[in-house]
């Protein structure tokens, strides 16, 4: 009772998310129980965008923009993120790589390209490695894999009985403004759409206790099964800013010394979603990459 008290007091329905975050062209279909928001945009070989932790497809605007003349580009909200929302069966082994399995053969996808940032970076190398026949080329941004200290917000969703009560509560947009400026090397690209849209997300119906338990399930596991790294044999270009105040610019060169075929730029006084601050330079680089023979 309540926990229905507060949901209804302070979450955002689905219906107003679509309203507010919705695209002319949003799609959406039916996998693992969910209804999977997406965007397909463009023509030519399929590069499928996947987003960070508690973000969105959104996240990749300007990089559709400048990249739909060259691919066909398929942008989705992640299980447990953006207007998709929270996975029917919460987390477990394998989660992502599935979902992905799931998706492209639901798009009737036989190959593709990725390119992930941080969580979607997870989904990424591990998506490759169980699913190589579906995986041409690989593009990981700042990507999560190997062991960092996180931020105080995800510290504080990894604490005991956090899925449950993150449900019940309102967070501070200036708190959560904080946290995003650290996502950035440069605060000052920081626009206020941005953080409203970042706030929104947070308060979608559910969002707050999946995105918990996201963060329980990698903590309470050691992290990431970056064994599958080594499997790899797809291209794999590595993107990191170098200012990423989330996960180090060290962890390129572990990525380098586990995934065989792979190379890496970095972005001066960039931070940890350089396909957001720097969209020019980084979708320029991510094209030369994709399409070199």
């Amino acid at each position: 009772m309540l926990q229905a008290l507060f949901k209804e007091k302070y979450d955002i329905p689905l219906e107003i998310m679509k309203e507010r975050h919705g695209y002319p062209d949003s799609k959406f279909v039916r996998v693992q129980g969910m209804d999977i928001h997406y965007r397909d945009v463009g023509e030519g070989p399929v590069l499928i965008l996947l987003h960070g932790m508690f973000s969105s497809l959104h996240t990749w605007e300007e990089w559709i923009d400048i990249l739909k003349n060259d691919f066909r580009i398929i942008a989705v909200d992640a299980p447990n993120y953006g207007l998709t929302g929270p996975h029917p069966q919460g987390m477990f082994k394998h989660i992502y790589s599935e979902f992905l399995n799931d998706f492209t053969d639901a798009l009737d996808i036989k190959e593709c390209m990725l390119a992930g940032n941080s969580l979607g970076g997870w989904m990424s190398w591990e998506f490759a490695a169980r699913y190589p026949e579906k995986v041409k080329k690989v593009i990981l941004i700042d990507a999560a894999g190997f062991f960092f200290v996180v931020p105080w917000l995800l510290m504080v969703l990894a604490i005991p009985g956090a899925t449950f009560t993150s449900s019940l509560i309102k967070f501070p947009k200036p708190a959560f403004k904080s946290v995003l400026r650290d996502v950035y090397g440069d605060a000052s690209r920081l626009t206020k759409k941005k953080i409203d849209l970042y706030y929104d997300l947070m308060m979608r119906t559910g969002n707050r206790a999946s995105g918990a338990n996201v963060v329980h399930y990698i903590r309470n596991r050691g992290g990431f099964p970056a064994g599958y790294m080594k499997k790899m044999t797809q291209p794999t270009l590595i993107m990191w800013g170098e200012k990423d105040r989330w996960i180090p610019i060290r962890h390129v060169k572990s990525f380098l010394k586990n995934i065989r075929n792979s190379e890496a730029k970095t972005y001066p006084g960039v931070g940890h979603m350089p396909m957001e601050e720097t969209p020019e330079i980084t979708a320029e680089h991510a094209r030369e990459f994709l399409l070199r023979d």
